[in-house]
C-alpha cells in the first residue's frame, strides 16, 4: 500500500444504542462472526537477549573496500503522507554491482589468524540519512557469517549467519535467488563477510543491483552502545516533532501507559523503497511469549516484506511533551515471519524472528464486536514521530475495500454489524502517514488496527477506519484461535539440506539436528532453508512420516506407507530406520500441498518436490522412476 489513501464515506448508518455486556465465548462450529475471545496482557520478563545482534570487539577485516554512491538526482518530494504508510526511502540502482562477477572482482579476501577468510565493503552516500543494502544471493553457504557496522570504527555489529538468512528469505520463483535487505544503521554501512578457511569464496555468490536510500530524516541520532544499536541516553532528536495542534504525547495521559510498551514503530522495504508503519505486540491464549505482531496488511502483506522488517521499541518521549527520546529505546533487526493476512479487514499477523526486548508488553486483545458509542483510544507513530495518543468513540460499521494500485480506501456504510471495519470519530488527536497498522484499544485491550481516514491531523472530529479483529480472527485461528492450545505443536518448519555427493536431500523438523548438521557436516550437506511445514508431534488428523538412512549411499528415504515400511524392513536391511521424522496432514485441504517422489537409479537416491513442474520432468526422465505422491505438507504456516 502506498502513501495516500482516499476515504469515501457512504450514507450514515442508523445507530443501535443497546448496551450489552461482553462475554468470553470460545469460537466453535457456529463460526467466528458470532464469537468473542479475550486474552489478557503479559510483560516480557528480563532475561539474556537471544537476538542476532552480538558484541564484536572491532572490525576483523584489515582492509575495507570503499564504494561511493553519486548524489541522488531524483526529487526529494515523496508522496504526501496523507494516511496510509509513510515512505522514507527510495530505490537506487547500482549498475557497478548488479552481477556476482562484478562483486567478486571487488572483494579482497584475506586470511585471519583464526584461519577464517574475511572481506569487507563500505558504502558511502553523502546525501543519505541511511542505507539499506539489497544483497541478492545466487549461492549462500549456511556457514557464512555477515556483520554490519555503522562505520569501520564501530565496536558493535549486527551479525547474522547464512543459515539464518536461508531460513528467513524467500527464494524468487523465477530465479531462485534470495534478497536480504540489510538493516539501516546509517549512511555509511560496512558489510563484513567471514568464511571458513576450507570454503572457497566462489561458493558464496551475491550481487547488489540496488540499495534503498533514506531521503527523509530518521528522527534520531544513532550511537552504538550495549548489545543492540540504540540511542545514547542523552541524545536529542535530530528533527523536531512536527508542529500540529491535535497530536497528544502518550506520556501526557494515564490510561494506556502500560500499553505503550506493546506498540512498535516498524520499517520495511517494498520494491527497493523503505516505508514506516506502526504495529503492536500481542499475547496469545497459551501465554507462552510467542512474539506475535499485528499491523495493517497494506503495510506488510507477504513474506517478502516481513523479511525486511526492522523495529523500534519504546519509541516515546522521556516525559510529557518532552522532545527527548526515552533512554530505553531499542532497535531490533531480526525481521519476521509472515503468518497470515485478512484482506477483508486489512490486517496482518506476523511472528518476530527474535524475542522482544525485556520490558515489552504482549498486549491483551478482545475480539468482541464494538457497539456504537464505545469509548476507544489509539496509540501510533504519526509521521514516524514519538508515540502519540488519540481518543474518541466507535461510531458504526463499514464495508471497505483497500485498493493497493490506486492507493484508495473506498467505504460504504453497513446496515448489519458484520462489516470488516469500524468508523471511529476522534475527539482528541488524529492520524498521519506512519500511523497505519496501529492499535485501537478498548479498556486497555486491542480490538482493531488502523487502515486510514479522510481527515488527518490537524482537526478534531475526524473520522477514520479500523479493521475489526473479531472479523479477522478466523484468518489467524491457527495461532490465536480457540484450538491454538491444542494444536500449538503443529505447522513447524521442516528444514532441507542438499547432499552434495548424491544430489539427494535430507530433511529434519528438529532445529537441534539442523544446527548439528550445519556444524559437523557443512562440507557434505548444504543448508537450503525451510522446505515446508509439518507437525513436531502426533495429532488425530496427522500421519507419521518415517525416515530411513542408507549409509552405503548416504541417502535418506521418507514414507507414510506401512506397506513400504514392511517391504524395506523385510527386503532392504541396509536401510536403517531413524524413527518418525515428523507428522503430516492425512489428506489434502486448505493450505495443504502434495509432495511428489521419484527414485534416481544412479546413485540410488529419492527426490522430493512440491513442484508440479518437477513431477512432470521426472515423468519424462528415463533415468528416474516416478513414485507418485509421498505425503502431504503445509506449504506455509
Amino acid at each position: 500500500m502506498s502513501c495516500r489513501i482516499v476515504f469515501r464515506l457512504g450514507s450514515a448508518l442508523s445507530r443501535h444504542w443497546l448496551r450489552l455486556v461482553p462475554v468470553l465465548v470460545v469460537a466453535g462450529a457456529s463460526g467466528w462472526a458470532q464469537a468473542s475471545w479475550q486474552v489478557e496482557a503479559r510483560s516480557m520478563p528480563a532475561s539474556p537477549s537471544t537476538a542476532l545482534t552480538r558484541q564484536a570487539a572491532a572490525l576483523s577485516a584489515p582492509d575495507v573496500v570503499p564504494v561511493v554512491l553519486p548524489p541522488w538526482q531524483g526529487s526529494k518530494a515523496l508522496v504526501p503522507d496523507e494516511g496510509g504508510v509513510r515512505q522514507i526511502g527510495v530505490a537506487r540502482a547500482l549498475g557497478a554491482l548488479d552481477t556476482a562477477e562484478k562483486v567478486a572482482s571487488l572483494l579482497q579476501w584475506e586470511a585471519l589468524p583464526s584461519g577464517q577468510q574475511v572481506a569487507a565493503v563500505q558504502w558511502m552516500a553523502p546525501d543519505a540519512y541511511g542505507l539499506r543494502l539489497g544483497v541478492e544471493f545466487a549461492a549462500l553457504p549456511a556457514v557464512a557469517v555477515f556483520r554490519l557496522y555503522a562505520s569501520p570504527e564501530a565496536s558493535v555489529s549486527y551479525e547474522v549467519t547464512g543459515a539464518a538468512l536461508l531460513e528467513r528469505l524467500v527464494a524468487d520463483a523465477q530465479t531462485g535467488k534470495r534478497t536480504w535487505w540489510t538493516p539501516d544503521v546509517g549512511p555509511a554501512p560496512v558489510l563484513e563477510i567471514l568464511l571458513p578457511a576450507t570454503l572457497a569464496p566462489s561458493r558464496l555468490q551475491w550481487a547488489m543491483p540496488q540499495v534503498s536510500q533514506m531521503v527523509v530524516p530518521p528522527n534520531m541520532a544513532v550511537t552504538h552502545v550495549g548489545e543492540v544499536l540504540q540511542l545514547d541516553d542523552a541524545v536529542v532528536l535530530t528533527e523536531k516533532r512536527r508542529p500540529n495542534a491535535c497530536q497528544g504525547d502518550v506520556n501526557c495521559q494515564d490510561s494506556l501507559l502500560d500499553q505503550r510498551d506493546a506498540v512498535i514503530r516498524i520499517f520495511y522495504v517494498n520494491q527497493g523503497r523503505t516505508f514506516q508503519c506502526t504495529a503492536t505486540l500481542i499475547n496469545n491464549p497459551r501465554q507462552d511469549l510467542t512474539p506475535y505482531v499485528l499491523t495493517a496488511a497494506h503495510c506488510v502483506g507477504d513474506q517478502a516484506a516481513a523479511s525486511t522488517l526492522q523495529t523500534s521499541w519504546f519509541y516515546y518521549s522521556q516525559s510529557c511533551d518532552s522532545s527527548q527520546l526515552f533512554a530505553g529505546h531499542t532497535e531490533m533487526y531480526g525481521a519476521a515471519r509472515w503468518l497470515a493476512s485478512s484482506s477483508a479487514n486489512d490486517m496482518t499477523l506476523l511472528q518476530l524472528n527474535e524475542p522482544p526486548p525485556a520490558g515489552a508488553l504482549f498486549a491483551g486483545w478482545d475480539a468482541t464486536a464494538l457497539l456504537p458509542g464505545t469509548a476507544v483510544a489509539g496509540l501510533h507513530h504519526p509521521h514516524g514521530d514519538l508515540m502519540m495518543f488519540a481518543a474518541g468513540t466507535a461510531e458504526d460499521d463499514a464495508a471497505c475495500k483497500v485498493d493497493n494500485g490506486s492507493r484508495r480506501l473506498d467505504c460504504s456504510a453497513q446496515t448489519q454489524s458484520d462489516g470488516g471495519f469500524y468508523h471511529v470519530r476522534w475527539s482528541q488527536g488524529g492520524i498521519e502517514g506512519g500511523s497505519s497498522g496501529s492499535a485501537l484499544f478498548v479498556d486497555g485491550r486491542l480490538t482493531a488496527t488502523l487502515t486510514g481516514g479522510d481527515i488527518w491531523c490537524a482537526a478534531q472530529d475526524g473520522r477514520v477506519v479500523y479493521g475489526r479483529l473479531d472479523q479477522a480472527l478466523a484468518s489467524f485461528a491457527a495461532w490465536l484461535g480457540a484450538e491454538v492450545a491444542v494444536n500449538s505443536g503443529m505447522q513447524q518448519p521442516v528444514y532441507r539440506f542438499q547432499v552434495l555427493k548424491t544430489g539427494g536431500a535430507f530433511y529434519t523438523v528438529s532445529s537441534q539436528e539442523r544446527d548439528l548438521v550445519i556444524a559437523a557436516l557443512s562440507h557434505d550437506l548444504v543448508f537450503d532453508g525451510i522446505a515446508f511445514y509439518a507437525s513436531a508431534r502426533a495429532h488425530a488428523r496427522l500421519v507419521p512420516v518415517h525416515r530411513y538412512f542408507n549409509p552405503n549411499v548416504g541417502a535418506h528415504f521418507y514414507t507414510t506407507s506401512d506397506a513400504e515400511r514392511q517391504f524395506v524392513q523385510t527386503y532392504l536391511p541396509r536401510w536403517n530406520y531413524d524413527g518418525i521424522a515428523w507428522w503430516s496432514p492425512a489428506q489434502p485441504g486448505d493450505g495443504v500441498e502434495p509432495v511428489y517422489r521419484a527414485y534416481q537409479y544412479v546413485p540410488g537416491v529419492h527426490l522430493y518436490s512440491l513442484q508440479v513442474q518437477a513431477r512432470d520432468a521426472w515423468l519424462a526422465d528415463t533415468g528416474l522412476l516416478y513414485d507418485g505422491l509421498a505425503y502431504y505438507v503445509w506449504d506455509a504456516p
